[in-house]
């Protein structure tokens, strides 16, 4: 087997130039790039003083005072004379297939540094949508080394908005996966030899004991492997986890980096997905001097973007606004930011108290885990402050109990409590593909909709392009649950009743309060997502359509408006 390149055979004079250019260009006009000459490829772009204003061409051969190239487009007979004039030699032009040159030219100035640039189309000037299994692999095959070979990958997810990379141990290989709007896409596997390789590099970076594979070790990305300044509002966290992998069950190890851009992507609070209802309520909570507000939701529900977002709208040179936060995710101009640090003592709940000390107004508290944390941010919204914080509940409704078990007072609760958030994360249609869609019986019958009140005309879903790689998904919104505590709400969480919640659940259900339901079926009906997508990340018991008596309480009723 012959492992010259063409133009290698074509100077030892093994085949003539018609078979070098018959081995490099195809009959469909596209380019075996895999048999270009690299040395003649750094020659040919060494030669021009600006890379940027090298003309749409790829260099082939090069040979007896002439340069082979080939383009997609046609050259203008100012660029020949440019080309002539930097080469020192004659041309000879040749027509090859777009996406040919689009992938050699990406080859060759492709940022394997942790930039969120996408790739620039040169025949355009705009960004293009990328194939990225195979740009991953294009680039990971010219990576030198295994820390080249990570940053690839990082710049790769970079680009293409992930939020996370799996690096997984398998009989084949690492594969490797990104989470882009929450969902988990293979985008390739490295080979077996590289597989250790790569684990053990990453775990330098990280600072972490390459020397210790049996237990879980936590890292993150040190500042000397960044460069540009397209990396200064990146933190990258990484976890190891010992695992069992390959068809003998061999101890090896997974990681998962953690991409936290420092700068918020919400700019305002209508960004986030409330409705105008909603946001209205949520803007009262954030306008009073003093009061809990509390948000809740799985790990990725994008509570620290809401959360985030709410503290840079009501932040002034005249507020204080001191955070609590493990870790600290996004840094906030004009705040005080605090990490929790277990280790030295610095715990949420020390954390809380030591603040309260500094005279704040307004103060952010990642998470109440505990009865001290609980009790402490609960005292600090009666005696005025505005606290903002986090629990881990399915719904807007649970975090009552969930505040009860912490053993906390019920008038203590319901004195401080201004009310409760509860999101998730929905994916968003795609503006470039989605399309009219006329719903089923079965879709309407899901949210409990009549046929004459679904808006059916705005229903739309994605038909899958190349922007949201074929997902028929771009980006994502929250779909929020709000819990208003008003009077009657008061009265219910003072009153500690067996029933108590089953109270709560059907008064607010009369008063037709922000349910996921409701804000599920705005979302549906308006066109921003599906029914599918509801459907994932909502259980069928919170989009049922629930029927109650008008709710009585203390001589009180409430009915339906």
């Amino acid at each position: 087997m012959n492992n010259l390149t063409p133009w290698q055979q074509l100077t030892k004079s093994q085949i003539t130039v018609q078979t070098a250019l018959n081995l490099l260009i195809n009959s469909d006009k596209s380019v075996n790039l895999e048999l270009l000459d690299s040395g003649l490829t750094k020659r040919f772009v060494g030669q021009f003083k600006d890379k940027n204003n090298i003309p749409n061409v790829i260099p082939l051969l090069l040979w007896q005072g002439y340069y082979y190239l080939g383009t997609p487009r046609k050259i203008t007979l100012e660029q020949q004379q440019y080309l002539k004039l930097c080469l020192n030699t004659q041309i000879k032009i040749f027509r090859i297939d777009v996406q040919s040159y689009l992938t050699w030219y990406h080859q060759q100035n492709i940022q394997k540094k942790f930039s969120d640039q996408g790739l620039i189309n040169p025949l355009t000037g705009e960004i293009d949508p990328e194939n990225i299994s195979e740009t991953t692999q294009i680039f990971l095959s010219q990576a030198e080394g295994q820390i080249e070979r990570i940053k690839t990958i990082l710049a790769s997810a970079l680009r293409n908005r992930a939020s996370d990379i799996h690096l997984e141990p398998t009989s084949l290989g690492l594969r490797v996966r990104f989470r882009i709007d929450g969902i988990l896409r293979h985008i390739t596997t490295i080979e077996p030899q590289f597989s250790r390789k790569v684990i053990v590099a990453l775990k330098a970076m990280c600072d972490m004991d390459i020397a210790q594979s049996r237990i879980p070790q936590d890292g993150r990305i040190g500042e000397k492997y960044m460069s540009g300044k397209e990396t200064a509002n990146l933190d990258l966290r990484v976890n190891t986890l010992p695992c069992v992998s390959g068809l003998k069950g061999e101890m090896s190890e997974k990681a998962v980096l953690r991409l936290l851009r420092q700068n918020n992507t919400f700019q305002t609070i209508a960004d986030l997905g409330f409705s105008e209802k909603s946001r209205h309520i949520y803007e009262h909570w954030l306008s009073q001097p003093q009061g809990l507000i509390i948000f809740t939701g799985p790990t990725g529900s994008g509570k620290t973007s809401t959360l985030y977002t709410s503290l840079q709208a009501i932040s002034n040179e005249s507020i204080n606004v001191i955070t609590v936060e493990n870790p600290v995710e996004y840094l906030l101009p004009g705040i005080t930011q605090t990490q929790v640090n277990e280790a030295a003592g610095m715990t949420f709940a020390a954390g809380l108290k030591a603040i309260l000390r500094q005279d704040p107004d307004i103060v952010m508290l990642g998470e109440i885990r505990d009865h001290e944390t609980a009790e402490t941010a609960i005292r600090a919204a009666l005696t005025g402050h505005l606290v903002l914080t986090t629990l881990h509940t399915n719904d807007a409704i649970g975090a009552i109990p969930r505040l009860k078990d912490l053993d906390l007072d019920t008038g203590l609760i319901s004195d401080a409590l201004l009310g409760v958030v509860a999101q998730r994360l929905v994916r968003k249609n795609c503006p470039h593909c989605s399309e009219i869609y006329h719903p089923k019986p079965e879709d309407l019958e899901v949210l409990g909709l009549s046929l004459e009140i679904a808006n059916i005309t705005e229903w739309k879903k994605g038909k899958g392009c190349k922007r949201c790689f074929d997902s028929g998904y771009l980006g994502r919104e929250a779909i929020v649950e709000l819990l208003n505590v008003d009077d009657i709400v008061i009265q219910i969480i003072r009153e500690e009743s067996s029933n108590q919640i089953n109270q709560l659940k059907s008064y607010l259900h009369n008063i037709e309060y922000d349910s996921f339901r409701v804000s599920a079926i705005e979302k549906v009906t308006t066109g921003i997502t599906t029914i599918e997508e509801i459907k994932r990340v909502l259980p069928h018991s919170v989009l049922r359509k629930h029927t109650f008596a008008p709710y009585k309480y203390q001589g009180l009723q409430v009915v339906n408006t």
